[in-house]
């Protein structure tokens, strides 16, 4: 009678374990679905920001790449390469860089025909010698001989914020270091 009794136990245990387990699996697959679909919300809100959007923001180019027949350029190159006192580094002693900038602009860009015409580049030349003069001289040799990636985001990030447009979309900087 007692094992009996025991096998009851047993299995009223068992089903009681079988429903807790259910239930545990019901509550973490809804709360699963909900965090996987929360996780994909701010995914595609990253992205969005990341790559401009349709046609806003100003990081990137509206429409993700530019092809070589959309492609202009301007820049501080030969003659015009720009000298540049750099922040002092860890040995404390003044550098200095000669740097070649070279921006790409996107001619398929609806804010090309206002702003990258040659007289409205030229108009603006001192600004954008000033933003990037700014930016480079806040480093110090050793940040931009390491990654001057960063400071070519920055850059790029102040010539679209100057222009409240993205059809400037990149910068090249050649740089040699004193």
């Amino acid at each position: 009678m007692k094992k009996n009794l025991l096998s009851i136990i047993i299995l009223a245990l068992l089903v009681v374990n079988l429903a807790m387990n259910g239930f545990m699996l019901l509550s973490v697959m809804t709360t699963n679905s909900q965090t996987a679909k929360l996780i994909s919300d701010i995914a595609a809100a990253l992205e969005l920001e990341a790559s401009g959007g349709a046609g806003g923001g100003f990081s990137g180019s509206a429409s993700g790449t530019v092809g070589v027949a959309n492609l202009a350029t301007f820049g501080f190159t030969g003659d015009n390469s720009l000298t540049i006192s750099l922040k002092p580094g860890t040995d404390g002693k003044a550098h200095y860089m000669v740097a070649e900038v070279l921006f790409s602009m996107n001619t398929a860009s609806a804010d090309y025909a206002t702003y990258g015409t040659s007289e409205s580049i030229a108009s603006m030349n001192d600004l954008i010698k000033s933003k990037v003069i700014d930016i480079l001289s806040s480093k110090t040799m050793e940040e931009l001989q390491s990654d001057i990636q960063p400071a070519k985001d920055e850059v790029i990030e102040a010539i679209q914020e100057l222009y409240g447009s993205n059809f400037i979309y990149d910068v090249s900087i050649t740089a040699i270091y004193q």
